[in-house]
């Protein structure tokens, strides 16, 4: 069934629609998972660009609305604008390198582990569990090291690196195997360093506290049972 598309291309000019994403008056609305019922969703009646979310939607001040799509584009457009890229254009290159191969770890558990065929799961999550993970932590455990092992990835202050580090411990702490993962993230005392930093944050750790994110975290571990490796008989 075709869904309802929204159009990136506004009725506004580039300039226009630039100055809007930049004014500093700005609002901002996420299109996800909780805006409609199953069955709005289901019945195609909320447009979106590619008929997925999320979709961040920008309100300027003048009165003009900017749909974002693509969680990368939207995580990348708000770290930028609430100065979660560092202090200069090396720093920005360096966080958004980690951030990519942060995010490339999940994308590889959801294709490979999380997302394959039920017959292939157990194979796919040891492989995972015992391989994959483990050169990932031994990866950043090196760069934390060589930034001081001091909690961040970049300098001494939050970035986007840091926050996705710590989404990402969260996702896989959702998973039917999350115990056997966070079990493994828990051994390394620098990424775990990282995630208390980002979670001790007054403003993240209000997010946390809040019926919303509990919400989220009930749902997407809900999401998430159907996924588990068949049991032996």
């Amino acid at each position: 069934m075709s869904h309802p598309r929204l159009s990136l291309h506004t009725k506004y000019s580039s300039a226009e629609n630039a100055k809007a994403l930049s004014d500093p008056n700005a609002s901002f609305a996420l299109i996800y998972w909780d805006v409609a019922s199953d069955e709005e969703w289901e019945g195609g009646k909320l447009p979106t660009p590619f008929g997925v979310m999320p979709v961040l939607e920008v309100h300027s001040s003048d009165g003009k609305t900017i749909p974002v799509t693509e969680s990368i584009a939207i995580d990348l457009f708000l770290a930028k604008r609430f100065h979660l890229l560092g202090d200069n254009e090396w720093e920005e290159v360096t966080i958004k390198g980690f951030y990519s191969n942060i995010h490339y770890l999940r994308e590889r558990s959801l294709m490979t582990v999380t997302w394959t065929h039920p017959s292939r799961r157990k194979v796919a999550l040891e492989n995972f569990i015992s391989k994959t993970l483990p050169q990932f932590i031994a990866d950043h455990e090196y760069h934390l090291r060589e930034n001081g092992s001091n909690g961040h990835y970049v300098g001494d202050k939050i970035s986007l690196a840091d926050i996705h580090l710590s989404n990402i411990m969260d996702h896989f702490s959702y998973l039917p195997s999350g115990d056997v993962m966070t079990a493994l993230f828990d051994k390394s005392e620098l990424l775990a360093k990282v995630k208390a930093q980002v979670d001790n944050h007054p403003e993240i750790a209000a997010w946390r506290a809040s019926a919303a994110w509990s919400a989220l975290a009930r749902a997407t571990v809900n999401a998430y049972k159907c996924t588990a490796p068949p049991a032996e008989d």
